[in-house]
């Protein structure tokens, strides 16, 4: 196979490629997580020029009469096949034992060797072939002519995406690493990257936007494109060297970080009368352009290092669309909301509970805490609550820094069903 295919001006909308000579005018590739899909042009003797993905050839013409696929799969088997009814020699790769004669037959297990008109079975794997002439080329042609699609996971891409937190701002960073597991360098005039989404990704409510703080950046990185459900990017002039990996620039795009809080979650169970809190730091955001969905990976920054944070997934990327995140545990604030009366009656029971927080850092801190009780509330006794669900209340609001703070809230419960 040549060493260098070089691509020419697009026909399709995606990867053009123009190989050399025996190959096949490649008219487009379409970069995916998984592979590639590669659409080329065959001419009369040509050669696919990737490793195709068994049951992924789909010829585009109306009809086309039957045609043999050569031997894509099986390395070894395909190279013993371009032998067949040649002469060669066999060497046991163990025992001193030497044959020669012509190759009749090549199976995944076995080939089949004539000796002087006496033929054999022997195992492929024991045997190393050496050729007495030049590999037949014949056989990795498809006697095939015109336009015909396919897979090959020869070139695949993946998704870098990284979150910069600073003080007031987020900087959502995104790049692709391309794979190019192919024997030939690659010249790109146009490619088109395909996220696929493992799971259906909701529509998030549409809110202001936000502007990047880098304007002139914004326009120099590839739109992320929305339509019909899937999500493309489109990438001009790149080189990708055989058997390498290459990192390429998306974007990066920045935002102001609209909240932050501590937010914590208690469930109450029968018999409970003490819930430690624990709590975790929440910012939000709003989306600043129409980006990559998926998992990314923290970095606070704190000038001049960057510390590594946990891994955030982020579903709802539409431009403008809230985004809200859970980075890590917050040592700020500490505190657990006691049972202090229960009575019980026919239709139901009713609690008091008390909540004591306590800020424990210099600045003040806001707070949003989440009690989920063992049965649906029938009344609430502070208007500062707020009912998040039938079974659920929210309590809400600011603390002083160095301070701790009390307060009692009575919840009346019916009997579970």
């Amino acid at each position: 196979m040549d060493t260098k295919t070089i691509l020419t001006n697009a026909t399709m909308t995606g990867l053009l490629l123009t190989s050399i000579s025996s190959f096949a005018t490649t008219q487009s590739i379409v970069i995916e997580q998984q592979g590639s899909q590669v659409t080329e042009d065959l001419k009369q003797k040509s050669e696919l020029s990737f490793t195709p993905m068994e049951g992924s050839i789909i010829p585009i013409g109306k009809n086309y009469a039957p045609f043999q696929l050569p031997d894509f799969y099986n390395s070894e088997r395909r190279d013993w096949s371009n032998h067949l009814g040649q002469p060669i020699r066999v060497e046991h790769k163990s025992r001193n034992l030497s044959l020669e004669g012509t190759l009749e037959a090549v199976t995944d297990q076995y080939f089949t060797l004539s000796v002087k008109r006496v033929a054999a079975n022997y195992p492929i794997s024991d045997f190393y072939l050496i050729p007495k002439l030049a590999a037949s080329n014949t056989r990795t042609e498809l006697n095939y002519q015109g336009l015909l699609t396919y897979q090959t996971s020869d070139i695949r891409w993946h998704p870098e995406l990284s979150m910069v937190i600073d003080d007031r701002k987020i900087t959502l960073v995104q790049q692709a690493s391309i794979e190019n597991n192919a024997s030939q360098d690659i010249e790109l005039d146009s490619a088109l990257l395909h996220y696929s989404q493992n799971r259906n990704i909701g529509r998030p409510m549409m809110m202001k936007s936000s502007m990047a703080s880098d304007m002139a950046l914004e326009r120099s990185a590839p739109e992320t494109d929305y339509n019909d459900s899937e999500i493309t990017l489109e990438l001009t002039k790149l080189s990708l060297p055989a058997a390498s990996m290459t990192l390429v620039d998306l974007g990066k795009h920045s935002s102001d970080i609209t909240s932050r809080r501590n937010v914590s979650k208690v469930f109450s169970y029968q018999n409970s009368s003490k819930l430690n809190l624990s709590f975790d730091q929440q910012i939000r955001f709003d989306s600043p352009k129409d980006l990559i969905p998926g998992t990314y990976q923290t970095l606070w920054h704190k000038s001049p290092y960057f510390m590594k944070g946990n891994a955030v997934s982020l579903r709802n990327m539409r431009e403008g669309a809230e985004v809200e995140v859970l980075l890590n545990k917050s040592l700020d604030l500490t505190g657990d909301i006691t049972l202090i009366t229960e009575s019980k009656a026919k239709k139901g029971s009713t609690q008091t509970w008390e909540l004591t927080l306590k800020n424990v850092s210099k600045q003040p801190q806001d707070y949003q805490i989440t009690h989920q009780l063992q049965a649906p509330i029938r009344e609430l006794s502070l208007r500062s609550l707020e009912q998040v669900n039938a079974n659920s209340v929210s309590l809400h609001g600011t603390i002083a820094p160095n301070t701790t703070y009390q307060i009692r809230y009575t919840v009346e419960l019916d009997n579970p069903s």
